[in-house]
């Protein structure tokens, strides 16, 4: 793909890189980790390739061979020369062709994953004739949230608080953390606490009373009471929010976090076992 327009914070993202954190590397990785793997099912890609994260406004480029892509996350009317194409679908794209984003609609960050096609010559954009996106949207439920390590330093009627006001993110966030806006929570004692481990999701408690939601750039310890972790299932939803949206918070238990992500996984490994028949199907149709 050539850049013609840069856009803001496009960059290759692919899955966290676990297991270097005891050396002071974090894992990193893309914000939604749900859209990159359901675009790179889409196109025939393994778990761990990259894909192009992007914000509104977006960057806009080149197609330099026949490709197949995927756009899946965040709704920023994609265009094909100027022509919006479905999201959550298979589309092949020719060389030449210009990729962009005209509206943003909903979501905060769109993926789009590519894969070239070698045994092809594509001569037009062509939708494939399956789509495997979510069928529902659930943006509008409360992100869970298990109780943390110093859930219970917090007063009850912050522990309250938490679970029953909506938190407005504020415009200081980013890739790091999502800083939140609320009347100050109250602990119970002011002690200080030696800095530990944290990951994408730990909710910290910082000295002004406010939180912050720790996301896919986040360091890789803190000594800021960790009151609670946002859910695994849960967290690429908060990552398609952002400044100016507001969160609500429910809590829940570690056999239904469990459940949730597995359900996800089960999922996102069926899309891609029925993208993979389909796309060896495809190819054996046009040989």
């Amino acid at each position: 793909m050539k850049l013609i327009k840069k856009g803001l914070l496009d960059s290759w993202q692919s899955l966290p890189i676990y297991g270097l954190q005891h050396e002071g590397i974090p894992p990193g990785g893309a914000m939604d980790t749900f859209s990159l793997q359901l675009a790179n099912a889409m196109v025939g890609n393994d778990v761990y390739d990259k894909a192009l994260e992007m914000h509104f406004p977006a960057g806009v480029y080149q197609f330099e061979t026949s490709t197949l892509i995927a756009v899946c996350g965040a709704d920023f009317t994609a265009c094909i020369d100027n022509v919006e194409v479905p999201m959550n679908q298979p589309i092949k794209v020719p060389p030449g062709a210009i990729i962009s984003c005209k509206k943003p609609v909903s979501g905060r960050r769109i993926y789009i994953a590519t894969r070239e096609i070698k045994d092809e010559k594509v001569s037009r954009v062509k939708i494939m004739p399956w789509s495997m996106g979510p069928e529902e949207d659930p943006n509008q439920d409360p992100i869970r949230i298990l109780c943390g390590r110093e859930w219970d330093h917090l007063k009850a009627c912050s522990q309250q608080q938490i679970l029953s006001k909506e938190f407005a993110i504020s415009a200081t966030s980013n890739r790091m953390g999502y800083q939140l806006v609320q009347e100050p929570l109250k602990t119970i004692s002011s002690a200080t606490m030696l800095s530990s481990a944290i990951t994408a999701g730990t909710i910290q408690l910082l000295p002004s009373g406010q939180l912050v939601v720790l996301m896919a750039g986040h360091q890789t310890t803190g000594g800021y009471p960790r009151i609670g972790h946002i859910i695994s299932a849960d967290l690429p939803r908060l990552a398609q929010m952002g400044p100016g949206d507001s969160v609500r918070f429910t809590l829940t238990d570690a056999m239904t976090a469990e459940y949730e992500w597995i359900l996800q996984q089960n999922y996102l490994q069926q899309v891609r076992n029925v993208c993979a028949l389909k796309l060896d199907q495809h190819r054996i149709d046009h040989r």
